[in-house]
């Protein structure tokens, strides 16, 4: 081995035990490290590339919306001008349950099936009321 081949060897192996041995690895964890994301909407997608989770601005708030496989809406929370609202839908997208907070300061739960109401329980003008109905949708029972 030429002596110029030697000096060249050595000074790579010394090179590559440095940073082997002495270089910090912390530094390449630093960087990996997020303290904050901005963006005005993210998406998540599955192993298909389908969107599951959307997360995004509107004008007042933002909007969380969860989707299943086939891409029906089955969660959805969301900022409105009254205030807010989640709703929850089974796998074809029918409503299920619907919680409201109001614009009076108040708040509404409603259980649904098959686009119809069933029961919903809330405050409405400083008072309670409870409402049951039929699956036609008419109003059997009530409180105040």
């Amino acid at each position: 081995m030429k002596a110029f081949e030697r000096i060249f060897l050595y000074t790579v192996l010394a090179i590559l035990v440095f940073y082997v041995f002495l270089v910090d690895g912390t530094v390449e964890s630093q960087v990996a490290i997020q303290e904050e994301i901005r963006a005005r909407s993210i998406v998540i997608v599955n192993n298909a590339g389908q969107e599951v989770v959307r997360l995004w601005a509107n004008k007042n708030g933002g909007l969380v919306s969860v989707r299943n496989k086939d891409g029906t809406p089955t969660a959805i929370m969301v900022s409105n001008k009254e205030g807010a609202e989640i709703a929850v839908f089974n796998r074809y997208g029918t409503l299920g349950v619907e919680i409201i907070a109001t614009e009076d300061d108040g708040g509404m739960v409603g259980v649904s099936k098959a686009d119809a109401p069933g029961a919903i329980m809330g405050i409405y003008k400083d008072d309670g009321l409870i409402e049951v109905y039929n699956k036609h949708g008419d109003v059997i029972g009530r409180l105040p």
